[in-house]
C-alpha cells in the first residue's frame, strides 16, 4: 500500500500505487480496518493514520449524509454518481475502539442517508 502525498486533497490516504489517483471508498476503508487490524494491546500507533482518514471522511461528507463512491485522491473530485455509507463500520469500530462517541454524528447523518437511498 502507499500513501498519497501530503499535497494531495485526500492527502496520507491508502493508494493502491504511487500513480493511482482515483479510488473506490471501499478500497479506503478496507484499507483501514487493515492497518486497525495491525494494532496491538502494546502499539496503538497504527490508529492514528486511520483516525486521520476517518477525520477526513467526515469532512467530506456530504449533504444527503453520504459519501462519493469513488473519488480522486488528489484532487478531490467525486468520479461518476454512486454513494454510498461504506465508512459507517469504520466509525463504529473507531467508537468502540476508543470508547468514544467521536463519529456519532457521522454515523447518524450517514445511516439516514443509506435510508432514504434505500441501501
Amino acid at each position: 500500500m502507499h500513501w498519497t502525498s501530503p499535497d494531495w486533497v485526500y492527502c496520507c490516504f491508502p493508494a493502491p500505487s504511487a500513480e493511482v489517483e482515483e479510488v473506490s471508498l471501499a478500497y479506503v476503508v478496507e484499507s483501514m480496518q487493515a492497518v486497525a487490524d495491525t494494532c496491538t494491546e502494546w502499539d496503538g500507533n497504527p490508529l492514528g493514520r486511520v483516525l486521520h482518514v476517518a477525520h477526513m471522511l467526515v469532512s467530506h461528507q456530504g449533504a444527503d449524509g453520504l459519501w462519493a463512491a469513488t473519488f480522486n485522491l488528489r484532487t478531490g473530485a467525486d468520479v461518476g454518481t454512486e454513494r454510498n455509507g461504506a465508512p459507517l463500520p469504520l466509525f463504529h469500530r473507531l467508537n468502540e475502539t476508543l470508547d468514544s462517541t467521536e463519529f456519532d454524528f457521522a454515523i447518524r447523518r450517514g445511516e439516514a442517508g443509506v435510508l432514504a437511498q434505500g441501501m
